[in-house]
């Protein structure tokens, strides 16, 4: 009976050379930085996001099998995470990098725009966040015919700020090809700092009101 579980073992040990171990994106870890740096821009005042409730995922039951381990795990799998334990090393996020003196320079402009002017336009409902996490002119007619193309220029250079901002964050951290998901990240999160009033843009690319 036991022979097939050991002749298993001994084929997924001479397979274990041959795995390829994925990086997975860390994303839990992705929103807290983005939600640290979102407070940094905002300021303290800014609005808190509602916690995710706690996970419920039953627990593995214990099996008498020989082919299952004292935990109740297949065998095979437990041979899996002895030889190869980096393929589980995506269950612990650590932070993720957010200081460096890039990263630092661009978050003082975002700070600076934000509390001149970008507050202010949101509070309007000139402009309001997109779904994927730049901003946007939702209603220019909000906006003082003299100041329309500071607008513009601000939505800009506030655009052109974020999108460094997550390619620098991604290559802090060793992995510059996730800047598109932690720019998927801070989408999520600044809009769940946004302001009651503000705008932003649901999946569709429709506006809705917070």
């Amino acid at each position: 009976m036991r022979k097939p579980v050991f002749l298993m073992a001994f084929a997924l040990a001479l397979l274990a050379g041959c795995v390829t171990i994925n990086v997975y994106f860390p994303a839990a870890a992705a929103q807290q930085a983005a939600d640290k740096v979102i407070s940094n821009i905002m300021g303290s005042d800014s609005p808190t996001p509602s916690a995710a409730p706690p996970s419920s995922a039953p627990q593995p039951a214990s099996s008498s099998d020989p082919g299952h381990g004292m935990r109740g795990e297949p065998l095979a799998m437990l041979v899996l995470d002895a030889l190869v334990p980096a393929a589980s090393a995506a269950e612990s996020q650590p932070d993720l990098t957010i200081h460096t003196p890039q990263i630092e320079a661009i978050q003082a402009r975002m700070r600076t725009r934000f509390q001149s002017t970008l507050q202010g336009l949101l509070d309007s409902g000139a402009i309001g966040y997109t779904h994927n996490g730049d901003v946007a002119i939702r209603d220019m007619a909000k906006v003082a015919l003299p100041q329309r193309a500071q607008t513009q220029q601000a939505v800009a250079a506030e655009n052109a700020d974020r999108a460094e901002l997550y390619k620098q964050i991604a290559a802090a951290n060793g992995h510059p090809e996730w800047a598109s998901r932690m720019r998927e990240a801070f989408a999520k999160q600044w809009i769940d700092r946004a302001h009651a009033g503000w705008y932003y843009q649901d999946a569709s690319g429709n506006w809705q009101k917070k």
